[in-house]
């Protein structure tokens, strides 16, 4: 029996895996910001030693389940759909320029950009049913069609190491302006304060298309955050 098993496993491990793949009901498209990033305690290192743009980064395009506590108690996510799918570098070259500038890495202990992309393909993008290039096309373009720095700053939410918003404001502005409410994030600068560190805004299955959050994130940010110039 046990070839046998072990030839029906090999048959259905590719069938598991693409349906683990498509089993999601919308993405997280993930964004964050420098200033707060570096403010934290753990600090942070630039990119080939250049400051990168005062503009909101991507950190993923995560699939998500919409109602995981009740059918799926121990994990919100599908990840890592695909081990023998792992980051051709080859297939975004197009991209390269585009991803250093809009997902590159503040990290001090992994500089490496690269190994980021892999990160999140490896876990994220080998669930989202796109190709490569396809998933990693379709972060980069909703960051540029709604880009949360010129929402906020046309909401008159600019970078300040003076001033605190509320929370509230920062999330009607986005709402504003993508139809979507999203969930924000907080960090701790070296003083405690909060501070804007992450938005999540809620993605079709097209990976393109504003839709209406089916869950939230607890921000844990209180009622006014600070937005830190970088």
């Amino acid at each position: 029996m046990k070839p046998l098993y072990w030839y029906l496993a090999g048959l259905l491990l590719p069938l598991a895996l693409a349906g683990a793949a498509t089993d999601f009901d919308f993405f997280f498209h993930v964004q964050q910001w420098p200033g707060s990033y570096c403010d934290a305690r753990g600090g942070c290192c630039f990119p080939r030693n250049q400051k990168p743009a005062a503009d909101f980064a991507i950190h993923g395009l995560w699939p998500y389940y919409a109602d995981c506590r009740r059918s799926r108690p121990t994990q919100c996510w599908p990840d890592y759909c695909n081990a023998t799918d792992p980051l051709n570098t080859s297939l975004i070259s197009d991209l390269e320029d585009d991803l250093l500038r809009n997902w590159g890495t503040l990290s001090c202990r992994d500089r490496n950009a690269t190994d980021l992309w892999g990160h999140e393909w490896g876990r994220h993008g080998t669930c989202s049913g796109m190709d490569q290039h396809a998933y990693f096309r379709a972060a980069l373009d909703f960051k540029a069609k709604f880009n949360l720095t010129r929402i906020l700053l046309d909401a008159g939410i600019e970078p300040s190491n003076r001033k605190t918003y509320d929370v509230s404001s920062i999330r009607d502005a986005v709402t504003e302006a993508t139809g979507s409410a999203p969930s924000v994030e907080c960090n701790r600068n070296e003083r405690d304060e909060a501070q804007l560190y992450q938005v999540y805004q809620c993605v079709g299955r097209d990976g393109k298309t504003p839709v209406h959050c089916p869950r939230h994130l607890e921000s844990r940010c209180g009622e006014k955050v600070r937005f830190p110039a970088f």
